[in-house]
């Protein structure tokens, strides 16, 4: 877990981490959110008949593990996310090895803000979801 500070952070740090996405994590997000919908998350005949090679994992699972890297990694538990925005291209499915990458690109010290890129790939280079995300640090100093 990082504990930084705005000025410790630089353009161009990165942190990135491989996360395998399996049915019993799908179950769980299913449990926790109830999103019981027949469709491209549960039934993998109706993903196949919908295009999809296997059962397609929820975007905002996705999108939730970066909550955690950006408030426990980087920039760390000094900032909060103020936006978020991103953009899925490519399915990512149950049982795949995904890789998580937040990329610095923006510093604001004196505003207290941090601007990050955001990927999600797959190992054979397919990049899933790409986006941003702008954290504000509430002790600008340090």
């Amino acid at each position: 877990m990082a504990i930084l500070s705005i000025g410790q952070i630089k353009v161009g740090d990165s942190y990135s981490e491989e996360i395998q996405l399996d049915r019993a994590t799908i179950a769980r997000f299913i449990q926790l959110t109830r999103d019981r919908a027949r469709g491209i998350h549960v039934d993998r005949a109706f993903a196949k008949q919908m295009g999809f090679d296997n059962l397609v994992v929820h975007g905002f699972l996705l999108a939730a593990q970066f909550s955690r890297i950006l408030g426990m990694e980087l920039p760390g538990e000094h900032s909060v996310m103020g936006s978020i925005e991103l953009n899925f291209h490519a399915p990512v499915y149950a049982g795949d090895t995904v890789k998580y990458t937040a990329t610095v690109k923006r510093v604001l010290q004196p505003l207290g803000s941090v601007s990050l890129d955001l990927t999600i790939q797959k190992r054979d280079g397919t990049v899933c979801v790409a986006g941003r995300t702008t954290c504000t640090f509430k002790n600008r100093m340090g």
